[in-house]
């Protein structure tokens, strides 16, 4: 690194300054490292397909999303989700208006409405799924069951303060 020679001999002694890494070598070196990782990955990854010895003694049918009750839950999120949007549908149609301030936007029109509800379904049944990869069991079907509940209770509102022509 340091050079303590002189650089000719005709001149006075000079000392070559220490080399500074460029951004090519530092970038050379970085690439090299995450190849280098990714090499011992694809090596060690021909064992990846050998279950573990523990895989044998897992019941993997007990880990499915599609439950009987998570079906159960959904078809009643599903069927709360129809009724909520039937009766605030009917509502506004017969000169009523929503008293929700979140979901005043989205009723404007019909399939405005149906797309939101139907986005609404889909986004609780996503973080349910997500709910369930990540073992929370009871919290997934919370998601699924505070849908229900919460278009159950806006539905039993719209057809409580119903307008007169229904």
């Amino acid at each position: 690194m340091f050079d303590c020679f002189p650089i000719n001999q005709g001149e006075a002694l000079s000392v070559a300054r220490p080399s500074t890494p460029t951004v090519g070598k530092i970038v050379v070196l970085l690439l090299s490292i995450c190849v280098g990782n990714r090499v011992m990955s694809a090596q060690e990854s021909r064992f990846a397909s050998a279950a573990p010895p523990k895989a044998a003694d897992v019941n993997f049918a007990a880990s499915r999303f599609w439950k009987p009750s998570t079906v159960a839950l959904v078809a009643l999120d599903a069927a709360a989700k129809t009724a909520d949007s039937y009766a605030t549908r009917r509502n506004i149609d017969g000169g009523g208006a929503e008293y929700n301030p979140m979901a005043r936007p989205f009723v404007h029109t019909t399939s405005i409405h149906v797309v939101s509800m139907s986005a609404l379904l889909g986004s609780e049944i996503s973080v349910a799924y997500w709910l369930h990869r990540r073992h929370r069991e009871n919290r997934s079907r919370a998601i699924l069951l505070g849908g229900a509940v919460m278009n159950g209770l806006g539905a039993a509102c719209s057809f409580k303060y119903r307008v007169a022509d229904w």
